[in-house]
């Protein structure tokens, strides 16, 4: 028996162990999550909820994306690194690539144990809230103040059986110190849609937009909520045809025109969604 031939098997083994560790830490229910980018702000798109996120695909080492589920689910990564782990530790690899994958495995999941502090979920009748800030850069105000820009992405997905669409927003955004840094009040003209948008989610949509905030502090939060409707449904023709017309109005007419047709609204809160400067939006550099 030698120790030196040994050796690969044994780093093997604890670096498998020390992977499995990383997966407890992140909890049962967890699953990959794309970091925030700040390339997103201000932009809104719908995802395709069969297809894996493709900034999740971009953020990911090449050997782990095979693993990665779909937008809303479905296999488990959790599941599929285990086996693959198990495949390597039995040797059926080569060496050299077995160690390559453990250690962007390794990397993989201590960023994103780091991105976890970073994200918000809710959900409220069927609509589910998925959010994820991230650290743009800091900088100096011209009164010499230290300011801290941060970007946050955010998903609606529909998971109920009714059409739904997304009014407006209320927000609440607070120092580290707790004091109130900025507001964004129902009363207010930011407060109609999401970055320009009155994104429709029909049973099973999915719905993306990407925004931000400056802070005086390098850690804060956010909370809040969105006003949500039911989409109304079977309208006659003269009503439809104005309805469609409605969907390329400019956003204050269109909220207006959204929130008084009466059909029934809903609040979808914003739990606490921490900013944090340890915590970097995605690089996209490469």
């Amino acid at each position: 028996f030698s120790l030196v031939s040994a050796w690969p098997a044994m780093a093997e083994r604890a670096a498998f162990r020390e992977i499995l560790r990383e997966c407890r830490r992140l909890g049962p229910n967890w699953s990959p999550r794309p970091p925030a980018s700040h390339v997103l702000w201000g932009q809104g798109f719908k995802v395709e909820a069969s297809s894996k996120h493709p900034l999740l695909v971009r953020t990911t080492p090449a050997g782990l994306r095979e693993g990665l589920p779909s937008v809303t689910g479905g296999t488990s990564f959790r599941l599929w690194l285990h086996r693959r782990l198990r495949s390597s530790w039995t040797g059926s690899g080569k060496a050299a690539a077995s160690a390559s994958f453990l250690e962007e495995a390794r990397q993989f999941l201590r960023v994103q144990g780091a991105l976890k502090p970073c994200t918000s979920q809710s959900q409220e009748q069927g609509l589910r809230l998925e959010a994820v800030s991230g650290f743009v850069h800091n900088g100096k105000g011209q009164n010499g103040q230290s300011h801290y820009m941060f970007a946050y992405n955010m998903r609606f997905t529909n998971s109920g059986t009714r059409p739904l669409r997304v009014l407006g927003r209320q927000y609440d955004f607070v120092e580290s110190s707790g004091s109130l840094a900025s507001q964004i009040k129902p009363e207010q003209p930011e407060a109609a849609g999401v970055v320009g948008y009155t994104p429709l989610l029909p049973p099973g949509g999915i719905f993306e937009f990407g925004s931000g905030v400056v802070l005086n502090s390098p850690q804060g939060s956010v909370t809040g909520r969105f006003l949500v409707m039911e989409e109304p449904e079977h309208l006659s023709d003269e009503d439809a045809q104005v309805h469609d017309k409605m969907e390329g109005a400019e956003l204050m007419l269109r909220f207006v025109y959204f929130k008084g047709l009466g059909t029934p609204q809903f609040y979808l809160p914003l739990l606490t969604l921490q900013f944090d400067m340890e915590v970097p939006c995605a690089n996209l550099q490469h």
